[in-house]
This record gives structure tokens, sequence and C-alpha cells, in this order.
């Protein structure tokens, strides 16, 4: 019955059922692909979101990095200078002045806005912008300095009352910060660079400003999809990130156009549209095909649906597989991170400990050659030093990679004349080159770069150190070459060279080619490594060219500076060793006794007074006990009990009331450890530390001597 009921009504309208259908088919497949374009459309802008904010958080550490130490003198200058005002600028402030001229050009202002240090600087609100506002805390400005567009650090200058009595600005340039921003910056973005709270640019690229921000508490982030530049509703708008800055009144931003945010969306969305016109047209073609044959349109309808179904057994197969290929993707990758953290571990953790029993040699082996007189018992003596020399320089290899992979090292910039750089640097191997009967050439070159001189001589002794150990006869040339705004500074060797599938290796940790026995005379397999990581630090490109038989060519790529001076900066003489100072009391905070009693020898030995302590508490006790309060404090960092070595000096200078000069011996090359001990204010050496450092430590701490402490009756 129900059969014979439906064949009627198709007998009856074929045309209303047939077009029922194709609309109902349309409108589903219609709502489907809605639904699905809707969601991509959201996932597309959340991620954009989700990657602004990482950007802006990452520009952000940036550029903490680059203002905390111009912040840091800039401060100390201005204390100086509201201490005594600008009368005494000749006295107290100059020496910290000219120091902070290394972070970038510093100028003093009076209050009238007069220039009375340093060169002019012309913020883009004119001198008046200086003295607006109230207080003397930090504010960042946009200015030009030499006509360079600059980063504006300002701290007013108060009197006694309260009075303004002028300025302290501290310019870096723009240019400083360019290497993050130079990184996002693929073409797309609208904005990427250091904002002001109001939305004025500073540093980076793209609009003058960015408009009303925010409020952002310090440190925190947002995204927001509507935003536009200038603040404004209107127009497509752009997907931004923001991270305010903790210590500095800034903002990091990072804009992606929602145009080109939506770019990939939008060509699904047209292959959407076309596939479903192509479907909408499948289903009337199939419906003057059943208009003609209701027979053959159930046929060819079953046959559709069949093709559908492994269609999608087809997808899913082959999203299973890659599902399946991700998974494994991830595994790997995580088993990578997890290899690479636990090789970090291993080498600070080793690092560390290996250092403690070096110090304790080192310190018990220059008490025995003071004590030894016998010349074959001195020879033995002086065999065992050799002995940790070998030991100490796979240490401080070992530490000045940690110390570059920690972010601590920051390069300081200027214009210097590569002359100075390779006359130094062939001075210092032309020894060694002389030694193997290798003939070292350097070709004179006048030009001026802008780089770090220290960094840069580092890196090019260390690729000249390589070439000489490698290369058993000829002769090795060091020159330069101009390409158009770089200087290429080239390293030839005539050595066995590097094959091609060796090239990329040669700058990984460890390795050394042609060394399988590990002989510690041809060297570490850090030589290379470090030289990327300096390069990498300092925006330099290391390139390598070599032919096996031929030699190696190894090159940097420094940028030239701006004004082609042949002015030679004047080599500082060397400083010969401080005097001793008299006796002093020190103070050992050290909890292995091996350290302390080999500590405690050697200063004695010198003529000062030593307490001792196991850790932090022990030390503040005996402090209480002490007749007067200690000259330095010699500490270990990691001690046992609450305190590390530098939260006890700062808790020692709390107690008596006035600060206390310390060293911190550590043998925790840590990023975290190093990072936590320079911002203890400290000394910082770091284990082995041979007798002559820790002499010379000593001595640049100055001769100030503490007042005997009076006693106080106790209580009865």
């Amino acid at each position: 019955m129900i059969r014979l009921s439906v064949n009627a009504l198709l007998n009856f309208h074929p045309k209303a059922i047939l077009a029922a259908i194709v609309l109902v088919m349309t409108l589903l497949g219609g709502a489907a692909w809605g639904a699905l374009s809707l969601v991509d459309y959201v996932s597309t802008l959340d991620r954009a979101e989700r990657g602004t904010r990482q950007a802006a958080a990452f520009l952000e550490g940036h550029a903490d990095a680059v203002l905390d130490g111009g912040a840091a003198v800039l401060a100390r200058v201005s204390e100086r200078l509201e201490e005594g005002g600008l009368a005494a600028l000749p006295d107290s402030a100059l020496g910290e002045a000219l120091a902070a001229s290394r972070f970038g050009a510093l100028s003093i202002l009076d209050a009238e806005g007069r220039t009375v240090f340093g060169p002019s600087i012309h913020p883009d609100g004119g001198i008046a912008s200086l003295f607006q506002g109230a207080g003397g805390g930090l504010e960042l400005l946009h200015g030009q300095v030499d006509g360079l567009d600059s980063i504006l650090m300002v701290r007013r200058i108060l009197g006694r009352g309260g009075a303004l009595e002028g300025a302290v600005l501290l310019a870096l340039p723009s240019s400083s910060l360019h290497t993050v921003p130079d990184v996002f910056n693929d073409g797309r973005y609208s904005v990427a660079g250091l904002f002001r709270l109001d939305g004025t640019r500073l540093a980076g690229m793209g609009g003058a400003g960015i408009g009303r921000l925010p409020a952002l508490e310090p440190g925190a982030e947002s995204g927001e999809r509507d935003w536009t530049i200038g603040g404004k509703g209107g127009g497509d708008g752009v997907v931004i990130g923001l991270k305010r800055m903790r210590d500095f009144p800034a903002v990091a931003a990072v804009a992606l156009p929602r145009a080109v945010v939506l770019e990939p969306w939008s060509s699904r969305l047209q292959h959407g549209f076309t596939m479903v016109g192509v479907s909408v047209v499948a289903l009337f073609g199939l419906a003057a095909l059943g208009w003609a044959s209701l027979r053959r349109e159930a046929a060819a309808r079953d046959a559709l649906r069949d093709a559908n179904a492994r269609l999608e057994q087809r997808v899913e197969e082959r999203t299973a597989d890659l599902r399946s290929l991700n998974q494994r993707l991830v595994r790997a990758l995580a088993e990578k991170e997890r290899a690479n953290q636990a090789k970090a571990r291993f080498l600070s953790a080793a690092n560390h400990d290996l250092r403690q029993p070096f110090q304790a040699l080192r310190l018990f082996h220059h008490l025995l050659m003071e004590r030894l007189k016998e010349s074959r018992e001195r020879s033995i003596a002086e065999k065992m030093g050799e002995a940790l020399d070998s030991g100490e320089k796979l240490l401080h290899a070992l530490l000045e990679v940690a110390t570059l992979d920690a972010g601590v090292v920051r390069p300081n910039i200027a214009e210097v004349s590569i002359a100075t750089v390779l006359d130094g640097v062939a001075a210092e191997f032309r020894g060694l080159a002389a030694d193997k009967r290798l003939d070292l050439r350097v070709r004179a070159c006048d030009a001026m770069v802008r780089t770090d001189a220290t960094l840069l001589t580092r890196m090019l002794g260390d690729l000249l150190r390589n070439a000489i150990a490698y290369t058993p006869a000829g002769g090795v040339v060091v020159g330069c070459r101009r390409r158009g705004q770089w200087l290429r500074i080239e390293v030839w060797d005539t050595g066995p060279g590097i094959a091609a599938e060796h090239l990329d290796a040669i700058f990984e940790d460890f390795v050394q080619l042609g060394n399988p026995e590990r002989d510690r005379r041809r060297g570490l397999g850090l030589g290379l490594p470090k030289v990327r990581r300096k390069a990498a630090l300092l925006g330099h490109a290391v390139e390598v060219r070599s032919r096996p038989g031929q030699g190696s060519v190894f090159s940097v790529m420094v940028p030239l500076a701006a004004s082609e001076s042949r002015m030679d900066a004047a080599a500082p003489a060397p400083a010969g060793r401080a005097e001793d100072f008299a006796a002093r009391l020190i103070l050992i905070v050290e909890d292995d006794p091996v350290q302390s009693a080999g500590m405690q020898l050697l200063l004695e030995s010198w003529g000062h007074d030593v307490l001792v302590a196991a850790d932090g508490p022990a030390a503040l006790a005996t402090l209480r006990a002490a007749p007067r309060c200690p000259d330095v404090i010699l500490s270990d960092f990691r001690l046992p009990g609450p305190l590390t070595g530098a939260e006890t000096v700062t808790r020692a200078a709390e107690q008596e009331g006035r600060p206390i000069p310390g060293i911190i011996l550590t043998g925790d090359t840590g990023p975290e450890r190093i990072r936590e001990a320079v911002a203890a204010g400290c000394r910082l050496l770091h284990k082995p530390v041979t007798p002559d450092v820790l002499r010379d430590a000593l001595n640049a701490l100055g001769a100030e001597r503490v007042p005997v402490r009076q006693s106080q009756p106790s209580a009865a």
C-alpha cells in the first residue's frame, strides 16, 4: 500500500518532487559549507591573534634587554646630579656621564633647555616636551641624534626643594631594535615596533602611531581583532598584539592587516563558492536526467552515494595516515627537545661540579709552589699546573658558550677601525704561525665598520686559530672585500679543506673533523660554535667555502660605518697590576671545608684577617659577634640553607646598615644563575679562580676601611 502510494505520488508530481530534492540538497550543502566557513574564519583570526601576541612578547623581551643597561646608567647620572645639582657635574657626575656614553649618546640640559654636556638631541616634540609632566621618573621619547632616529630615555633633575633644574637624556639608536622587527617584517605587517603608552612610535616600522592604547598592567598582553591604526573604528582594521614592558613606560606592538590574515580564508571561500556552483549544476543535471527517467535517476543517485562513500573512506584513511605521521613528528620533536634540555642540564651541572675541585686544586697548587724549593719538586708541581691549565681551558670555553646562550652578553656597537682589529689579531697569532712555519699575511684595509670591537676580535681570533691549527704547510691570509654597504672579512688557509656534507656540522658544539682521538692540542670543538653565537648576537653573517685538498675560506659580513673615518682610536696603555692594599678583614662564606681551608690559607698568606662561615645564617651570626664590619665578603653562590651567596651579601649590608663589597665565586654557568648573580651587584668570578685573578678582584674593590663597631652594653 505504501509503495503504491509513493509511486502514485511520483507519477502525479514529478517536477515538484525533483525541484524539492534539488532545493533541499542545495540548502543543506550551503548551510554545512557556511558553518565550516564561519568556524574557519574564527579560527584564522584566533591564530593570527595568538601569533601577534607572541611576536609582541618576543619584541618586548628584546627591547627590555636593549634598554635595561641604558636605564641603569641614566639613573646613576641623574642621582649624582640631584645630590649636587648641575654644579656637581665636573666633580662627581662627569665620570658617570662619560661611562654612560658607551650605551648611547648622553646629554645633560639645564632648566632652560640648553645643552651643558654631550651632543645636541632633538626630540620630536621639541625641547619643551622634555620638561612636561611632573616628577623625576624615566620617560621615553622619540627624537633625532646626528640625523639618526633614536629612542630618548629622559630623567628630569629635581633640586632639593623639588624645583626643576634640568634633564638627563640618553639616546639609543632606533636601529638597535631593528633586528627583531626585521625578522617579523615579511612585507605583510603594517606595524612592528616599540610605542609609548599614548600610542606614539619609538622604534620599529609602520605608522607613526597606533592611537590610544587599552589599559594594560606592566607585563600584560592584549590581542584585538578590530583594531585600526589610529585607534578609530571603520576600515578593514588590523589584528594587533600588545605587550607592555614591566620596567619602562612603553608597549611592544605587532599588527597584521585583517585583509592579509583573512587572505587564505578568502581563497578557501572562493574555492568553496566554485564547488557549490559545480554541485548545484550537477544537481540540476541529475534532475534533468531524472526527468527523462526516474529509474536512471535512482541508479545515478545510488552511484553518487557509493562514490561519496568511497571518497569519504579515502579521506578518512588519508586523514588517519596524516594524523599518525603528525603524532610521530610531535613525539620526535619532543624527544629532541628533551635531549637538548638534558644536554644543557648536564653541561651546566658538570661545569659547576668540576669547578669546585679545580678551584681547590688551584689554591693548593699556588700554596704548594710557594713552599717548594727543590727544582725537581717544582718541576713536578709545574706539570701539575699545566694539567690544571688544560682542564681550565675546557671549563672556560664551556662558560663562554653558556654565557652567550644566557643572553647576558650585550654588544657595544660603535664605529671601529678594521685595520686596528686586524693588526691586533695578527700580532696575537704571528708567533703561533711561526712555530708551525706558516706564512701569516694580513692585507691592509682602511674601512670603518659598525660592530663590537671586542666580540669581532674574538671571532676573528677563533677563525685564525682554527686556520693555523688545521694547516700543516703553506700559509694563512686575512683580507677584506667591500660588498655594497658591507665589508667581507675573509680568512684563507691552505689546509686539507672540508667536504660539502660537513660544512653545516662544523658549527655544532664539540664537532671536530679529522680528530677522532679528541686530542686537546687540536682544540675543543667549540671555536666555530662560539663564532656562530657571537655572529648571531651582532647580526653578522658567517659563511664558509671549501675545496677538499685545496683549503678553506671563512668570511664574516660586517656593516660599513656611515662615515668612512680614517682616524684610529688610540689604544689604551696596558694597565699594570694594582698595588696590594693593606690587610683587610674578609668574611669567607663556603660550605665546602676543602675550599674554605684553601681560601683561608691563601688570604692569610697575603696578610689579611679572615672570618669563616658555612652558610648565610651562620655568616650573619658571625658578623654580629665580630668587632667590626668586614671589608669584603667572599662567598660561594650556592649555599646550604635559605640564602644564596648574593642574598647573604644583601642581608649582611642591611644588618650592618652600610653597603659591604661582595665577591661571588661560583661554578654554576646556567643562564638563570648568571643573570641572578649579575643582578645582585656583586663582582662575579667563575671557578676555578687563579690567585692572581682573586688578588686583582680584591684590589679593585678599593681600600676603604670600616671603623671598629662600638660594643653595646648587654641587657641585664
